[in-house]
């Protein structure tokens, strides 16, 4: 964490001249610090299970990739009006979206930076460019809300949070042996959707800040509770199809919480998410780890 802290410190320092745009750019990361660094974390592993050799630069690139993980936070906060506790989020618009598009270019310059040979180099940068892509695909489906289907849901978090996770996997591998390996592709994609499940079951039941129910957000949670109301509950559909207003909701969270209990919603999305969590628990066993790498391997699935 301390070596990734100083090389995305560095890279804000060296790059953003304008004092205002480092100042907010800086209070931004400093609200990113906050979390686990997931994805940065996931290209060191991934580098140094591969036997990767280069102990400095692999930090700088595992920086880039978180860099590109909190410019698409960003800006996909400032596109759902949601997060609203975020440093970006209390910054006039214009500014937040100048700053996560100064990161995005930022990330790819970064791995461009880094002291690997050309090929990898090269290899790295476009994978960070492909997974944007993949992830903007995935954030239009997401910000039209059409997804109809638990089968549209998967889709759209395949595109979204499970591409970025195997690309900041795929990173470290690339840089590590210079070849796309998919079998890493395969165990990255399910801890991404079970991860994303997980998310997605907290933010029904967070009522404060983020909250999927009250933004009518369609995920699998609010997908399957959708479809188990009926009777008086029909006043969830109601909601969700807008012939409700917020004001007709805002105090029904306790009456809410009790339909979730009787239809099974979290019984259902928590089984879901566990589906996806021992799939990734069976690809890592067919990649045969060695015992310390597959502790490191089981950990993220905690």
């Amino acid at each position: 964490m301390d070596r990734l802290e100083s090389e995305l410190r560095e890279a804000l320092r060296c790059y953003f001249s304008v004092p205002e745009l480092y100042g907010h750019a800086l209070a931004c990361l400093e609200d990113k610090l906050q979390e686990a660094m997931l994805f940065g974390k996931m290209t060191v592993l991934h580098y140094r299970m591969f036997k990767g050799e280069d102990m400095k630069d692999i930090y700088k690139a595992a920086a880039a990739v978180e860099l590109m993980i909190l410019s698409l936070d960003i800006i996909d906060d400032i596109q759902d009006q949601d997060n609203g506790k975020m440093a970006w989020n209390q910054l006039p618009p214009g500014i937040a979206l100048n700053i996560g598009i100064g990161m995005l270019s930022l990330s790819g310059q970064m791995m461009l930076s880094t002291g690997f040979s050309a090929e990898r180099r090269q290899l790295a940068a476009q994978l960070i460019h492909q997974g944007i892509i993949t992830a903007v695909n995935g954030q239009m489906t997401d910000l039209y809300n059409n997804v109809q289907t638990e089968e549209d849901y998967i889709r759209m978090v395949t595109q979204k949070s499970a591409a970025l996770l195997v690309t900041a996997a795929m990173i470290g591998t690339v840089l590590a042996t210079g070849e796309w390996r998919e079998e890493v592709k395969r165990y990255a994609e399910e801890l991404g959707i079970a991860a994303q499940i997980k998310n997605d079951i907290r933010d029904l039941l967070n009522w404060d800040d983020k909250n999927d129910f009250l933004n009518r957000k369609k995920t699998l949670p609010t997908l399957y509770l959708l479809e188990a109301v009926a009777g008086e509950e029909e006043w969830i559909t109601d909601y969700f199809e807008g012939r409700l207003d917020f004001a007709d909701v805002a105090d029904r969270r306790q009456e809410l919480e009790q339909i979730i209990a009787s239809t099974g919603t979290l019984i259902y999305t928590s089984f879901r998410m566990r589906t996806h969590y021992y799939r990734y628990l069976e690809y890592v066993e067919q990649l045969n780890p060695t015992p310390y790498w597959k502790d490191m391997m089981l950990s993220f699935a905690e």
